[in-house]
């Protein structure tokens, strides 16, 4: 095994075992908790799905059961179509909690959103932390035939869906002016679900006005404001909203973008997260749409997420710590960072070091916050191929060392 795996493991495994102590010295200290004791309906945790879903999530830990409303959706209700979305429509079950992680203190704060998964084998999980949730939502089976050969999305059944949200969000659009790095990751269904990276700065005004400056996508090397001004949404949700716009990939059957986009900015450790969703648009009737007033054929339908953190210097062992979410590869994922070394480990299995990708981090920061990456079994002076951002306790880490096949996720701190 790479010693550097074996470096990065040994630091994970305090994070990933339960405090022990000998027998004479009397009863262990209480571990303070990662979670709430409790939660009911009266905390709703507003985020965003890697679909471009945006999403409220409830959980009651007493009773045991979970909500999930979609308040604005690219997904289908319906199998073969491609409207109505599951915009406006509530998915609910029970929760159970869970017992595979390695400690107490990290099942205490996880839970399993029983009737969430389409595959029996991949439960949907949630991990609660203070003011923040994160894991996955409820998945779906897409399938449309096109028309005239236009728009086909291939039959794929997705178990669920990554998701982040957060219990407090800001709402005063004055409180989020700033220059951002940006990534994140989309797929387009109507072009086979051909993953579309995004990797951008972004600069928000106070009177909504704001600019993208590219560095991927059909875009790169642009600067411009791919949207209408930032403002409250209509939904009521407390996200921001931008209407036509632009993706990082061409559309498939759009003269001009008609998605839209939908900002959370979460409240974590006195930091705004911003969270940046797109939500594409489809429509097959010649008819209005009753959803999005479209008529006639449109695919406009790149769809996902990304995380915003300030262009401000990282320090490093600023973030040292544990991460716990999920992947574009639809995978639980635990990142345990130190110093210049990061570790995504399966939380699951955090002993198997096949399931591991061990990073070196470079903070040298040609763009300030943005912490550069190499695969720690990269031969020495290899080019970086990752990127990572911090804010709040919140990650976002995106990889380009395999070009056709992009790799993100998003981890909140956990210990």
């Amino acid at each position: 095994m790479n010693w550097k795996i074996l470096s990065a493991l040994a630091f994970a495994a305090p994070l990933l075992s339960a405090c022990g102590g000998s027998g004479g010295e009397g009863p262990p200290p209480t571990e303070a908790r990662l979670c709430p004791s409790s939660l009911d309906y009266g905390t709703t945790f507003t985020g965003g799905g890697g679909d471009g879903e945006l999403v409220k999530l409830q959980l009651d830990t007493t009773k045991m059961t979970w909500q999930v409303t979609y308040v604005e959706s690219p997904i289908p209700a319906t199998k073969g179509t491609v409207a109505p979305t599951r915009k406006g429509q509530t998915a609910s079950g029970t929760l159970t909690q869970e017992t595979q992680l390695p400690t107490n203190k990290l099942n205490q704060c996880a839970f399993r959103l029983n009737g969430a998964s389409l595959d029996p084998n991949r439960p949907a999980r949630i991990f609660v932390g203070e003011g923040v949730a994160g894991g996955t939502i409820p998945g779906a089976e897409i399938q449309f035939d096109g028309i005239l050969g236009q728009g086909k999305v291939p039959d794929t059944t997705f178990p669920y869906y990554p998701f982040i949200g957060f219990s407090s969000i800001e709402k005063n659009l004055a409180n989020v002016v700033g220059t951002y790095n940006q990534l994140g990751y989309h797929q387009i269904p109507s072009q086979n679900f051909a993953p579309t990276v995004v990797d951008t700065k972004i600069t928000i005004n106070a009177d909504g006005t704001w600019t993208e400056c590219d560095n991927a996508g059909v875009n790169a090397g642009k600067c411009q404001q791919p949207g209408t001004n930032w403002a409250q949404s209509s939904d009521g949700s407390g996200a921001f909203e931008t209407d036509n716009f632009q993706g990082q990939g061409k559309p498939t059957l759009a003269t001009s973008p008609v998605a839209k986009g939908f900002m959370i900015v979460g409240k974590l450790r006195n930091q705004n997260v911003p969270i940046l969703i797109r939500t594409g648009v489809a429509n097959s009737s010649l008819t209005p749409n009753p959803q999005n007033g479209l008529s006639g054929p449109v695919a406009d339908d790149e769809s996902g997420i990304s995380i915003l953190a300030p262009q401000t210097n990282i320090a490093v062992n600023s973030q040292n710590g544990e991460y716990i979410g999920v992947d574009s590869e639809f995978d639980y994922r635990t990142n345990a960072l130190v110093g210049t070394q990061a570790t995504l480990l399966d939380p699951f299995n955090p002993s198997q070091a096949s399931l591991t990708k061990a990073l070196n981090l470079d903070f040298t920061q040609t763009v300030p916050g943005v912490v550069t990456s190499t695969y720690a079994s990269a031969a020495a002076g290899s080019a970086p191929t990752g990127k990572f951002i911090f804010t709040g306790g919140v990650f976002g880490f995106l990889d380009l060392s395999n070009a056709s096949s992009p790799y993100f996720t998003i981890g909140a701190f956990v210990q």
